[in-house]
This record gives structure tokens, C-alpha cells and sequence, in this order.
């Protein structure tokens, strides 16, 4: 904090921007000087204890590195496009006889980072103990952890022109480099050259970004071009000549998008991630629908709209159910008679899962010997029916196998 003597000395272009040009930088002093450090110090003689204390501040970690790494762009913002601050701070530098500028001491936190990872690793090559090693491995993975996500944030926060918040996406779980054809039966075109698209999967979207780079500059932006919402797409996982492409498309592949990871391990990671992210989904509407079912309609009862005749007195009496569905079904009434242990008419029958963990919806159509030729037949599939009439789980058994790979149909309710 600069005392009042020396304000005057600060251009108006930096008064009352400190948190802009430092970011949290003094709450991460203060954390490493007055808890971590002593942590470290009460433990030092026991590597073990060592290890806890990266595990147990893990979340400190990432809270505070999370926000200083995405205040750096609004810091070198503010340092490097006003003209009397960039002066400014070169006098400063000049007169302390620092050797670097001020941008270079503010990648320091981000660097202390990665000497904690070599730190780690370092002593987890060096122990024999088998506990030893299982508490600096947990240690060693909690910084890796840190260390994606501060690098994720910092390119989060590079993204330019998307038209809404990102913060609505949901959480950032994976961003790569990828080539990318594009299909759209809209302009009826294919391109035939690949696109080079850096791609951020969210919990709700996948957002297409171009990478740029300004001249003079080592700092990379990404400029939006297209969002996917998750909700929307369906996943092919493998395309036919090539491992490492896999295509994710909207209802009726009106849009394809042909993906080429760099390698495959991206790949699997990506397809894994996404499938997981539909099957969630899939799980979520499915709790939705059984909810809103039970709201909807009149359970099974025992009720008598005519005369009993003396005659059937002895004889087991059936329920008569009178079932009357929503607006969703068009306000139809079916009444029907049905033995005590009758499902109620119109609910589907609760989803099986299979051995493999494959989720599965029964239709109207076929027994359980064709329901597991077919299973066998597409693997995983989900098909959710976005028809505001009827608005139940169905499995497509007409649906064709596609030969490159599994087709996986999420569509919003």
C-alpha cells in the first residue's frame, strides 16, 4: 500500500487499481507467510506430515491461485495499453535497479506452483516407505489437480466474444487443441479442410474457439465461434479409418461435427468425459419424468360405479381404474379393469441396467430376448423423445447400427 506522501507520484490511470494490478496477491503472501509456512515447519522432520499439509490446503490452493491467474490478463491490461502507467512503472523498475519489469515478479506466485510439483516429485523418487509414497503420491496429485485448473482458468479467461456469461456453462472440465470438419445440412456444404479449433467442454456446452496471437506478444486469446449445448447433441464415439476422430452432431445429424484429437489418449478422454455428461443427463430427465408422472396422475383404486348383483358378491371383485392423463396426453381418459397388483396405466415400466453399466430403456415392442439382441447389437444408446404430446423413454429398436462407431441421442425434454 503506497502512504499519501507518494500518491501523487502514482499516474491517475493506476489510482484505486491495485486490486486489478496485483490481483489477491497480498491474501497469497499471507497464506504461504503466516499458515503454510508453519505448517511446513511443524512437519518438516516427518516427510509423511509434509505430504498431509499439501493435501489438507489443497482447496486453499486452488481458491486463491484460481483467482490471481485470472486477474494476470486484467493486470497486463492495465500495465501495457496505458502509456503514462507503462512509463511509470519503467522508472520505478529503473530506480529500484531491478533487472525485470514488474510483469515478470508477478508470475512468480504461478511458478511457486510448479516448484511445489518438482518438490513432490523430487521426494516421492527418493522414499522407500510404502506409506511414505502412497501420502506424497496423494500430495503430488493434489498440485497436479492445482495446476490444471489455474491453467484452464488462464485460458478461460482469454476467451473473447462469447455472447453470454460463462460462468453459466457450468464448470470447465476439459480444453484441447483439435481439427474440426463441419457438416450442416443447412448450407448443404462439407468442408473439406479441417478448421483448427481449441475446444472448452463445460458442463452444459462445448464451446469452439479459435486460437490468435498479437504480434510482440506470448500470450494467447481465443476468439468464439460456435457453442454446442450439451443438452442438444448426440456422440458418436468412433469414426471409421481414423482413432483418434469422433463426431458430436445435433437431432438428425443436421450439424456434424467431425473431431481429430492429436492424439489417442485425447480422444478417449474427451469421448469418456462427454458420455458421461449424457448418461447424467439422461439419469436427471428420467428422475424429471417419474416426478412429474406422479403429479400428473390419479393413482390405482378400488371404487364401484354400478350396482353389485348378489350374485357376484362371492367372487373376487377387480378394481375398476379410471385414469385421466394430463394436457401433456391431450387430455385423454382411459378407464380400464385391472387385478390388485396392475401397474398404472400409462407409466412406463421402471429402466433396466444391464451387467456391463449400460443404460437401457424398454419401448412398447419386442421380449427380453430381442430387448438383448439389441443391447448386444448398439451398446450404449439413450433416445429421449422431445415431443411436448408424449414424453416417454423409449428405445428405438428400428434405429440402424451405425457402422462407425455408437450413436449417443440426448435430446432436451
Amino acid at each position: 500500500m503506497l502512504s499519501e506522501k507518494m500518491m501523487h507520484l502514482v499516474p491517475a490511470s493506476l489510482q484505486g487499481k491495485e486490486d486489478i494490478l496485483f490481483g489477491n496477491l497480498h491474501e497469497l503472501y499471507t497464506f504461504h507467510n503466516e499458515i503454510f509456512l508453519k505448517d511446513l515447519e511443524n512437519c518438516i522432520s516427518t516427510t509423511e506430515l509434509v505430504a498431509l499439509c499439501f493435501v489438507q490446503r489443497r482447496d486453499t490452493f486452488y481458491r486463491l491461485y484460481s483467482f490471481y491467474c485470472q486477474n494476470i490478463p486484467r493486470s497486463d491490461r492495465l500495465r501495457e495499453t496505458l502509456v503514462d502507467t507503462h512509463l511509470f512503472l519503467q522508472e520505478c523498475q529503473k530506480r529500484l535497479g531491478h533487472k525485470l519489469p514488474l510483469g515478470a515478479y508477478l508470475l512468480k506466485p504461478v511458478q511457486r506452483i510448479t516448484k511445489y510439483k518438482l518438490l513432490l516429485e523430487n521426494l516421492l523418487g527418493s522414499s522407500d516407505s510404502g506409506s511414505c509414497t502412497k501420502e506424497l503420491q496423494k500430495a503430488l496429485d493434489c498440485m497436479l489437480i492445482v495446476l490444471r485448473c489455474v491453467n484452464d482458468s488462464m485460458h478461460q479467461v482469454a476467451i473473447t466474444g462469447f455472447p453470454s456469461n460463462l460462468s453459466q456453462q457450468g464448470e470447465l472440465l476439459l480444453q484441447d487443441p483439435f481439427q474440426v470438419w463441419t457438416e450442416s445440412k443447412k448450407d448443404l456444404r462439407l468442408r473439406k479442410k479441417p478448421q483448427q479449433r481449441h475446444i472448452f467442454l463445460y458442463q452444459k456446452s462445448m464451446i469452439f474457439c479459435k486460437k490468435t496471437s498479437k504480434p510482440g506478444h506470448n500470450k494467447s486469446t481465443y476468439q468464439f465461434k460456435h457453442q454446442l449445448k450439451m443438452s442438444q447433441i448426440g456422440l458418436t464415439e468412433s469414426v471409421r479409418g481414423d482413432s483418434t476422430r469422433f463426431e458430436v452432431w445435433l437431432q438428425g445429424r443436421q450439424e456434424v461435427h467431425t473431431i481429430q484429437a492429436p492424439t489417442d489418449e485425447v480422444k478417449n478422454k474427451w469421448v469418456t468425459e462427454i458420455k458421461r455428461l449424457l448418461l447424467n443427463q439422461l439419469e436427471e430427465l428420467k428422475g424429471e419424468k417419474i416426478k412429474q408422472y406422479g403429479m400428473n396422475h390419479h393413482g390405482l383404486r378400488q371404487t364401484t360405479s354400478w350396482d353389485t348383483p348378489n350374485i357376484l358378491l362371492g367372487m373376487p371383485q377387480r378394481a375398476v381404474s379410471c385414469d385421466a392423463s394430463s394436457e401433456s396426453s391431450n387430455r385423454n381418459s382411459n378407464c380400464s379393469s385391472s387385478g390388485d397388483d396392475a401397474y398404472p396405466h400409462g407409466m412406463p415400466p421402471p429402466p433396466a441396467t444391464s451387467g456391463n453399466g449400460h443404460a437401457h430403456v424398454h419401448g412398447n415392442g419386442g421380449g427380453a430376448g430381442a430387448d438383448k439382441e439389441q443391447q448386444e447389437a448398439c451398446g450404449w444408446s439413450s433416445d429421449y423423445s422431445n415431443s411436448e404430446d408424449e414424453m416417454s423413454i423409449i428405445e428405438d429398436n428400428s434405429a440402424p447400427v451405425s457402422n462407425r462407431g455408437f450413436d449417443h441421442d440426448l435430446e432436451r425434454v
